[in-house]
């Protein structure tokens, strides 16, 4: 079949396959993602987060793959679509393997093993008066027990519950990277061989961050660490930094609001793991209260983070504010020269228009003694309403 030319069946495996992958990616993102803010194994909102999207994910990924792989017409594909009725990862992933002779491991199945029986016994249970509760939570400690040396396994000093430590975090991430990391090197494969594009990844999409990641034994638990580090590295450089840049500007010319310092470190540590921590919110809100200040901040700081705001914009117009003192006699020739250099090195080179790229060079002779004051002054009224037409200021 010509993909030039395709028909409803090849559109069925390449668009609507191709949206599943995408959707796969996410779940198995959010999985990943509860499990790497589990500290005990008896944190149940987080548990049954971790099992049900990572369930949900990896259950979708199964099914494309025999989608792409099986055979089946547009006569018999109501009997196709049905037999996909079904959340077996262990039955799923018998079907793959007898359409393409991909075996996983034996922890890896036994991994499929514990979903299956989540996510058909344990994923209502709590919603049945007669059920044995948490039994979402047995199977789950049941799979690290059968799967993790018992010297590796560590319990919670008053409760007993099993810790989620980084080596169970980290153990967990391999088996689902490996999973996921296997079935997309099926599609991709499949797509080489029919011509179609399902294997492609949203650039940025938290699918490419769980089928393209590169990590060491498809470890998807390092993937959360470096996601983790870079938080916490972006916050050293935003403290330390003495780069010039219109956005920095902008930032620095915030008045701060007092924090506690005594819990800064706690809310980096939840900030770094994905959690705008509640406790932070409080004291924003109490601060902005206290203050009277949240209409006035309100519009600034949503401006930060914005991919639509242009920072160069606000350093140019922090200099044509800058001239205008000058011209308003609130600024001295000379300390205004020395002010304006500084702010000017915020602007990129290339961004700026000719007039303005001309007053620095005019402030260093000013601060020389190589230009009258007259001259200085008349020359920067003329940059002042070239601004001033050019940005409608």
């Amino acid at each position: 079949m010509n993909p030039l030319f395709p028909d409803k069946i090849w559109n069925y495996k390449n668009f609507n396959m191709g949206a599943e992958l995408d959707i796969s990616g996410e779940f198995i993102y959010d999985g990943i993602h509860a499990l790497n803010q589990m500290n005990t194994a008896d944190e149940e909102t987080r548990l049954f987060s971790f099992l049900y999207h990572t369930s949900v994910g990896i259950e979708r990924i199964q099914k494309i793959i025999i989608v792409l792989c099986d055979t089946f017409d547009l006569q018999n594909y109501k009997e196709f679509e049905d037999s996909l009725i079904t959340h077996s990862h262990t039955g799923l992933q018998e079907r793959v393997f007898k359409l393409t002779n991909m075996k996983l491991i034996a922890r890896e199945n036994r991994f499929l093993q514990m979903l299956t029986s989540f996510y058909n016994s344990a994923r209502y249970d709590r919603f049945n008066l007669n059920s044995q509760y948490a039994k979402g939570k047995e199977f789950f400690c049941d799979f690290l027990v059968s799967q993790i040396p018992n010297s590796q396994i560590k319990y919670h000093a008053f409760s007993n519950e099993i810790l989620i430590t980084s080596y169970v975090k980290e153990i967990l991430g391999r088996i689902v990277g490996s999973i996921s990391k296997k079935y997309y090197g099926l599609i991709c494969e499949k797509c080489r061989e029919t011509g179609t594009y399902t294997y492609e990844l949203r650039t940025d999409s938290k699918a490419e961050k769980i089928f393209l990641s590169n990590y060491k034994k498809n470890s998807l638990q390092m993937q959360k660490n470096i996601e983790n580090m870079s938080v916490k590295e972006l916050l050293i450089y935003l403290r330390n930094s003495k780069d010039k840049h219109p956005f920095l500007l902008y930032m620095d010319d915030f008045e701060h609001i007092e924090f506690d310092p005594a819990f800064l470190n706690e809310y980096i540590s939840e900030i770094s793991n994905g959690n705008i921590p509640q406790a932070l919110v409080d004291e924003v809100e109490s601060l902005y209260e206290e203050n009277g200040c949240f209409e006035h901040r309100k519009d600034l700081i949503e401006a930060i983070g914005n991919p639509n705001v242009d920072f160069e914009q606000y350093a140019i117009h922090k200099c044509f504010l800058l001239i205008g003192d000058l011209l308003g006699g609130n600024k001295k020739i000379k300390e205004f020269a020395k002010e304006f250099i500084e702010t000017y090195e915020f602007i990129d080179e290339d961004y700026g228009f000719e007039a303005l790229s001309d007053a620095p060079d005019l402030c260093e002779r000013i601060i020389n003694e190589q230009i009258l004051p007259e001259e200085f002054v008349q020359k920067m009224q003329s940059i002042f309403e070239k601004i001033k037409v050019t940005y409608n200021y």
